[in-house]
């Protein structure tokens, strides 16, 4: 393929599957102004497109199954998604931690990477530890990582992973500037209407909730950036904020992406600091802002990373006692359970600095100065 076409792209998903109907959920507008930015901004070589290629074809794969599972299943499409809770703010704010503590409470519901990369057919209650797809996915993503990326982040196929897998499937993927520069599509998402995108979301909950119910935990940093869609599409949504200091979390977090943006030519990691720092500024202005006029202060609850790290138990009793909830026993025994086997550095440790990437930390406090003076996070 010389050059991404989306329409080709869509044949080569139908030819695989046999499938055609890919929803009534518009996704064809955000998938062509991926493929110009990409073929735009990206500065793809042959190598790369044909992996590209991949991707896109694999998420109209994930498309295609999901609305046929929907036709085949009819109860899908009733179930209820009750109150889900939203984990969001900053990344490194301690959020994927966080996730794998509160998966492990009696009732919840948080989605593994293995059933959000495979999602079709719905997973079942009695197999749900032992499906093959985990095996699958295992293979695919998570031996295929590089030990870079696992230092930095968290991979496996069977342990909760933020929830932008719900509905990449529709093209509006922050996740997607990570690895490619893409300046065209970034500037069309922070315009774009991002309701489809959630209600594809919510949809892919009521297809894995099908046959393995409970309540859902969610997470994923870029939240902030569209509050006003999520909370269209779930209006009794309960959010937790994460905080930490800036000049600690921004320098990590660019080092992250790092490992995927890195392969992109002429790649200058000073420029990508800046703009990273730029960008996760706006994002938590953008997000305080739909906070403040659009969510209820009961329905939002701030944790503070050093409060989890100092006592973890504590720190979700106390979310869920502001939520109305009860943290069980069994559930604070499961928590310390989880964390006696997934110590803070088990997957090796993360070196990195602000000045390699082009930043200081006084250049950081004075971009992140509102955030830091109202959280009181310095």
């Amino acid at each position: 393929m010389d050059r991404l076409d989306r329409k080709q792209l869509m044949a080569r998903a139908t030819e695989r599957t046999g499938l055609s109907d890919f929803g009534d959920l518009p996704f064809e507008e955000a998938l062509d102004v991926l493929i110009h930015s990409l073929e735009r901004d990206a500065r793809l070589d042959e190598a790369r497109r044909a992996e590209t290629a991949d991707m896109i074809t694999g998420m109209l794969i994930k498309n295609l199954r999901l609305v046929d599972d929907r036709k085949t299943y009819f109860g899908i499409a009733d179930e209820v998604i009750e109150a889900p809770i939203f984990i969001l703010g900053l990344p490194r704010t301690g959020s994927t931690n966080l996730h794998g503590l509160m998966a492990q409470c009696e009732g919840i519901r948080a989605p593994r990477r293995w059933e959000m990369s495979l999602p079709c057919p719905p997973p079942q209650a009695a197999t749900y530890e032992t499906d093959e797809r985990i095996a699958q996915v295992h293979a695919k993503e998570v031996l295929t990582a590089s030990e870079e990326l696992k230092t930095r982040h968290p991979i496996t196929a069977d342990r909760p992973e933020q929830c932008q897998g719900l509905n990449d499937y529709m093209f509006m993927n922050w996740a997607l500037l990570a690895p490619y520069e893409l300046t065209t599509y970034k500037e069309w998402l922070l315009t774009a209407d991002h309701r489809p995108s959630y209600e594809a979301h919510k949809r892919t909950l009521q297809h894995l909730q099908f046959r393995q119910p409970g309540r859902w935990v969610l997470k994923y940093p870029k939240h902030s950036f569209t509050l006003d869609a999520l909370i269209a599409v779930y209006p009794d949504a309960k959010i937790i904020w994460t905080h930490r200091d800036p000049t600690r979390i921004i320098p990590s977090a660019v080092s992250l992406i790092e490992t995927f943006r890195k392969a992109t030519p002429g790649y200058d990691r000073k420029i990508l600091g800046r703009e990273w720092a730029t960008y996760e500024e706006l994002g938590i202005r953008r997000g305080l802002d739909m906070r403040d006029n659009l969510f209820e202060p009961e329905n939002v609850f701030d944790m503070q990373y050093t409060d989890v790290i100092k006592d973890p138990v504590g720190s979700i009793e106390r979310a869920y006692a502001y939520f109305g909830m009860t943290l069980s026993d069994i559930s604070k025994t499961r928590i310390l359970a989880y964390l006696a086997d997934n110590g803070k550095d088990k997957h090796g440790v993360h070196s990195y600095s602000a000045e390699e990437f082009g930043l200081s930390e006084d250049m950081l406090r004075t971009l992140f100065k509102d955030y830091i003076e109202r959280f009181n996070v310095a």
